[in-house]
């Protein structure tokens, strides 16, 4: 009887260092996906942040070039937003 219990141990304490391996593996394949991610995500922030100052930039030498068109099309890009909030407006009451 005693060594039945001392093989059923030995059978358990190995799944068990086994459970802990695969489970220790996992873990380290989570942080690295988890890694991976976290630089995709900072690449592609990044590279949405450069572009946003180049539009900004692009923006802000036109309307120095341009100042009446400048005017003009800010002045249309206000009229429109401001009818447009009318509108949402006036349907909620």
């Amino acid at each position: 009887m005693a060594n039945v219990t001392t093989e059923t141990f030995n059978k358990v304490d190995k799944v068990a260092h086994n459970m802990k391996d695969k489970v220790a593996t996992g873990e380290e394949q989570l942080t690295q996906m988890t890694y991976d991610a976290g630089k995709k995500v900072g690449a592609i922030a990044s590279e949405f942040a450069n572009s946003t100052l180049d539009y900004a930039k692009n923006g802000r030498e036109f309307v120095k070039e341009n100042p009446g068109k400048g005017i003009a099309i800010a002045a249309g890009v206000g009229l429109l937003a401001g009818s447009l909030l009318t509108i949402a407006m006036r349907r909620r009451h």
